[in-house]
């Protein structure tokens, strides 16, 4: 597994990669593009240049790959709007994700106004790595609902358990079974209580923690798996807002409009684990909290890697072979 590092700089290089491969072929159609400058770009693009000519081609046919389709389902992305109009392509900065938006490219037109995003994914298909920690309120940030004082009180003694390990400077190594007897368990077991009790207090939040996870903006999601040799392409067109006409052209495919859970059926920790949580929602939603230590010195917080298992069967899916 490639290191947290190693995944970021990857995960750029792709972004770069379909941002530059998308800007070449609509401006082969004669369409005014514009890839905008901005410290994203750039940064993507340095990661980008720092592989080897077969690696570039790699993430280059990967981005080619979607544009078949997604040329086809977005009218936008190739149709010239007014005269003074230009498609515009930009890299997000990572500080987007913080503020509920979880695309990395954004295709925008101002005359008349059109917009849609892509997500880009390099062999990972996480979508968020949040952290607990003895300060940290998931509920209020996650939800928007506080945790509770109960909550609170669960959460101390293992994290001045924490505290003594990081005092004495040991290792997660070093804990043996106790890091996931003394660690892991129970603080999943005090995050799924608190959750649920949030939940039971609070009809919306299924619909949150979806929101939370995927972000406020409708958008595509482009997974590179170089382990099935192949790329993926899912559609979260939750609020409508994908796959619409522009200028009069229409899409030649729909994309279903999917919708928010309303309840949590189950959460339970996955079978024979010890780290993770598994989630099931109704219409068709599913989700995994696997908990880590992202470092090999005990810190003062764990760290989530949650992904969506499941999502509903109306979401379009396209697997595209290499």
């Amino acid at each position: 597994m490639a290191s947290s590092g190693q995944q970021v700089k990857n995960g750029k290089a792709f972004e770069y990669a379909i941002a530059k491969t998308y800007f070449d072929y609509i401006t082969s159609l004669g369409v005014p593009v514009e890839l905008v400058d901005s410290d994203a770009l750039r940064t993507a693009k340095s990661f980008y240049e720092t592989f080897s000519d077969l690696d570039k081609q790699r993430f280059d046919n990967a981005a080619s790959n979607t544009i078949s389709s997604l040329v086809k389902i977005e009218p936008g992305l190739t149709t010239h709007g007014k005269k003074s109009d230009v498609l515009k392509i930009a890299l997000n900065g990572d500080v987007a994700g913080e503020t509920g938006d979880v695309r990395d490219i954004v295709f925008s037109h101002n005359n008349p106004s059109w917009e849609i995003g892509f997500s880009a994914k390099n062999n990972n298909d996480a979508v968020k790595h949040s952290r607990l920690g003895k300060d940290l309120d998931f509920g209020k940030v996650w939800l928007g609902y506080p945790c509770s004082a109960e909550y609170w009180n669960d959460i101390k003694p293992i994290f001045t358990l924490i505290e003594n390990h990081i005092s004495q400077c040991h290792t997660w190594n070093d804990l043996g079974v106790s890091k996931e007897r003394d660690i892991y368990i129970p603080i999943l077991k005090a995050f799924r209580k608190e959750l649920l009790l949030i939940c039971s207090h609070h009809s919306d939040v299924p619909k949150k923690l979806i929101e939370y996870l995927i972000g406020s903006y409708p958008f595509y999601k482009i997974i590179k798996d170089d382990s099935h040799n192949m790329v993926v392409v899912k559609a979260f067109n939750i609020k409508g807002d994908l796959n619409k006409s522009y200028m009069g052209c229409k899409s030649a495919y729909s994309v279903p409009k999917i919708n928010y859970p309303t309840r949590i059926v189950e959460l339970e920790f996955k079978k024979n684990s010890n780290n993770t949580l598994n989630m099931i929602l109704d219409g068709g939603w599913e989700i995994s909290f696997r908990i880590h230590n992202a470092s090999t010195k005990v810190e003062r917080s764990l760290k989530f890697d949650i992904k969506l298992l499941g999502n509903p069967p109306i979401l379009f899916t396209q697997y595209i072979f290499q």
